[in-house]
């Protein structure tokens, strides 16, 4: 079940209903997320509902952008490599699939500068 927003977005809920990502304008899977509750800390990895990865997959999904919200760090990495070298797993909330960090490209926020 998804919701398209006025700026062309789509969001995209998992089993609860709840919004967990969207779908940018140019095609990217984006979700926002705060590393302390979020990360998968063994091995550290980013994590996705299954679902969620399919909705993404069947509205022609290339690219996942994960964005750390309390580091401005981003995470990104192509859908198919989600599907490769992510593994399932279950805790208690359904299946997702976790990337380990390594597979994914990292950029950290943008630093001041003075002059």
């Amino acid at each position: 079940m998804h919701t398209v927003t006025r700026d062309g977005r789509i969001l995209l809920r998992n089993r609860q209903g709840a919004v967990c990502a969207g779908i940018l304008p140019d095609g990217t899977l984006y979700r926002e997320v705060h590393r302390s509750k979020h990360l998968l800390r063994k091995p550290p990895a980013w994590c996705f509902e299954r679902e969620v990865l399919e909705q993404a997959h069947e509205a022609g999904v290339r690219l996942v952008e994960v964005h750390d919200l309390e580091t401005g760090e981003r995470y990104t990495a192509p859908l198919a490599r989600l599907w490769q070298k992510g593994f399932r797993l279950n805790r208690g909330a359904g299946e997702q699939i976790a990337l380990p960090l390594q597979h994914w490209h990292r950029q950290q926020p943008q630093q001041m500068t003075l002059f």
